[in-house]
Order: structure tokens, then sequence, then C-alpha cells
């Protein structure tokens, strides 16, 4: 049985009682409200808090320190759920049972995250310098790196485009260059004590373990009371008149085409599990109409997809496609969505639809990794709490129309088109 339990206000602990793994996973999610200003704050601080502490002061200390528990896994990341900002420190560690003797590699586990987070390499207010000026470099490198990665950066630049009158929706999770810049050792230092006095946290631990004991473990990390003044977590933004179009000319040997379409279908609201299907029927699997009537009989893409964002009532449909193509492209995509909007799509392309959207849902089930993300959403979302049975019932139940009517509510709202000059050949 799920146990959850409020260590403080504002700290939160949810046990997940598994006997599925020989491992135990504590995650330890700060929630913030996405703010512009903090987003690459904290993703800084997700790489300068991997690296060391003052318990040990160097990358390789650290990595002993894991290995001698057995191989402990530890590491931290950044996302963003609609309204939310989310800083993971995850650690996994062998289940102390399958260890011999009286070993307790979780109380060692959880000390050292005790020691990493509220020990970090500092001296006199600011981070170690050393340290600092290594991993502000290392970001920036990655950050330029995006460029290189001209899907990635389509989808980003596609997101700036729809998220114009939004400056924190616009910024991807990891942060930007320019923010990067003024940040400093002694700036982040500051900024990292609010995190850890102010932001909302959610404990998940999964694993076969005593629950009792777990508790007081967690009992002992210096997390104090705090007011949360959690956001919506669903973003809504209002329909623009006319849909955003913008073309980029950049060296590149293959053109991206990325279209972006609101819905105001959210996550486990009324008409979600409509909607789930109605974007694996467009572009969200395998056998879709994109990737079928735009890849596979038109040879018009290389590849050609969609993704639900059902944090931000989004759907973007990205394509690897010859710039020559460009027009031909978007009438043949308008020409699917214009299909699935008139229900002129086989039962069998449904059916197919509706079980591999089930398969990938309990495959999730034999994920660690996804169970301790469910926990999450599902306390930012607690109509998400539905036990798999009860998701696969929803799921059967949908009807064609519903799924029809869910999908006329899906507009176009964006385009964003890179290729280089004069097109691919």
């Amino acid at each position: 049985m799920v146990t959850k339990k409020t260590l403080a206000d504002g700290v939160s602990l949810t046990v997940l009682p598994s006997t599925q793994f020989k491992t135990t996973r504590i995650v330890l999610n700060f929630i913030a409200p996405l703010q512009a200003e903090t987003i690459t704050q904290r993703s800084l601080l997700a790489s300068l808090l991997e690296t060391n502490s003052q318990d040990y002061p160097t990358q390789a200390d650290l990595a002993a320190k894991l290995s001698a528990m057995y191989g402990a896994n530890f590491g931290i990341s950044v996302s963003k759920r609609g309204n939310t900002h989310v800083f993971s420190v995850v650690m996994t560690v062998v289940n102390d049972k399958f260890l011999p003797g009286e070993t307790a590699v979780l109380t060692e586990g959880l000390a050292f995250l005790k020691q990493v987070l509220w020990r970090p390499n500092v001296s006199v207010g600011h981070f170690d310098t050393a340290t600092f000026d290594r991993e502000k470099t290392n970001m920036a490198a990655y950050l330029a790196s995006v460029y290189d990665n001209k899907q990635a950066y389509a989808s980003l630049q596609l997101q700036q485009l729809y998220f114009e009158n939004s400056s924190a929706q616009r910024l991807p999770s990891f942060g930007n260059v320019n923010d990067l810049e003024p940040i400093t050792a002694s700036s982040l230092y500051r900024y990292y004590q609010q995190m850890l006095a102010h932001d909302q946290v959610a404990i998940t631990v999964l694993g076969d373990v005593d629950v009792s004991a777990v508790t007081t473990l967690l009992a002992d990390l210096p997390l104090a009371v705090r007011t949360v003044t959690q956001p919506t977590v669903f973003y809504q933004q209002a329909l623009l008149d006319t849909v955003a179009e913008q073309t980029e000319v950049q060296p590149t040997n293959q053109a991206k085409l990325n279209l972006a379409y609101q819905v105001p279908t959210y996550y486990y609201q009324p008409d979600y599990y409509a909607l789930l299907l109605a974007n694996g029927i467009f572009g969200g699997s395998p056998m879709s109409l994109l990737f079928t009537n735009v890849r596979e009989k038109a040879s018009l893409a290389y590849y050609a997809s969609s993704a639900y964002d059902a944090f931000r009532g989004l759907i973007t449909v990205q394509t690897g496609i010859d710039a020559t193509n460009v027009t031909r492209v978007k009438e043949i995509i308008a020409a699917q969505l214009e299909t699935l909007q008139a229900g002129e799509f086989s039962d069998e392309l449904l059916a197919q639809t509706r079980a591999t959207i089930k398969n990938q849902y309990i495959t999730g089930l034999d994920s660690a990794g996804n169970l301790t993300t469910q926990a999450l959403v599902r306390q930012l979302v607690p109509e998400a709490a539905v036990s798999t049975a009860d998701f696969i019932a929803a799921l059967d139940a949908v009807s064609k129309q519903q799924i029809v009517a869910a999908a006329q509510t899906i507009k176009l709202q964006a385009i964003y088109f890179l290729s280089s000059k004069g097109g691919d050949k």
C-alpha cells in the first residue's frame, strides 16, 4: 500500500512499496513556480552539486564514495511541468536485503545525500570558485551544442515562437546562455539557500523498505517548515488570432518543419483519454496518419510524428524534410488532421493505437524511474492517481465519436521552418 506522510509543512513523503526491484530509489523533488529568472540558475546548480561537496572535494572522491556503496547511482536533473519547475535529486542503492552481513547502504546513502545537499563545496558565502567556473563553462558549451542538434534547435525555436507572451514558457527547462552569463558563485549560492528553504519538497522512496525506518531517516534531513504557494500546474494560453510563422536559414542537410497546435484538454481532465487517442492516431504512434501518409506513402519526410504536452495544452508536430517540399508537406499534414477530425480513419488504426498506448503504459510499470516520476505527477495532479485497471478501462471506453470531438479542438497556432539557403538538394 502506498504510504503518504507529511514530514513538515511543505515537505511530503510518498513510499511506494515494491519487491519488483532489488534496489531502493530515493527522489527528492524541489518544486518551484516556473520563473524565467531562476530556470538557468537551477540548471547550473544541478550540474554543480553533482560534482563535489565539502566531504567529497573532487569528482573522484564523490565517485569513490558511490562505488563504496556497492555502486550506488546519484544524479540531479531539472524539468518543467506546466507552470512548475522541478529540481530532482535521485539516488539508487542496492536493497540491504541483497547484501552480505549487516550492511546498511540505505542509511549510508541518505547520509550521503545530506552531505552533498547541505554541505556543498562553499567558502565565505560562495561556491568553490574553480568548481563554479568549470561548471559554468561546461554548461555554456552544452547550451551552445544545442545549436548543432537541428531538430532540438527547431523544437526550441517553435517553443519560443508559440509561447511568445510567456518569458518562462519560452525557455527550455535547462536555461539559456543569456541568463547564464550574469550568474556568479555568490549569487548562485544565495539562490541555493532560498531554494532549500522555500521550495516545496516532495520525496518519493520506491522499494522493499520499512516505512517507519525510512521516515525516521528522512526526518533527519534539515528540511524546515515552509509556506508553499503552488501555482496552478497547467499553463493555459489564449488562442492566437493568426498562425505565427517563422522561417530561419542555417546550413543544414535536412530541413525541419515543426508545427504547434493548441488543445483545451489537460492531464487527466475530461476528454484526456480521447485526446490521447486522437494524438496517437494523428502522429503519436508508429502506424499514425502522419507516419503512414506523409513519410511512407508520399515519401515527403524523413520522419514525421506528433507529441502531446498535457501540462500546456499543446500538440507539436516534428518533421525532417527536403526543403523544396515544404508547401506540399504543410498541405498533407493539414490533410491528415482533417482526416482525423472527420473521423475518416479505420477501426484497425484505432485498435492499434489503443493497444500501443496500453502497452506503453504497462511497460512503464517496469521502470523504477517512471514509477517515481508518476508519483510526482500524481502529487501535482491528484486526478492522475488511477489504477492500471482504471486506466485501461477508461481508454477502452473512449468511442470514435469522442476521439473525433477531441480532434476537432486541435487548432494550428505556429509554424517554424528551418532550412539551408536555397533549400536542401
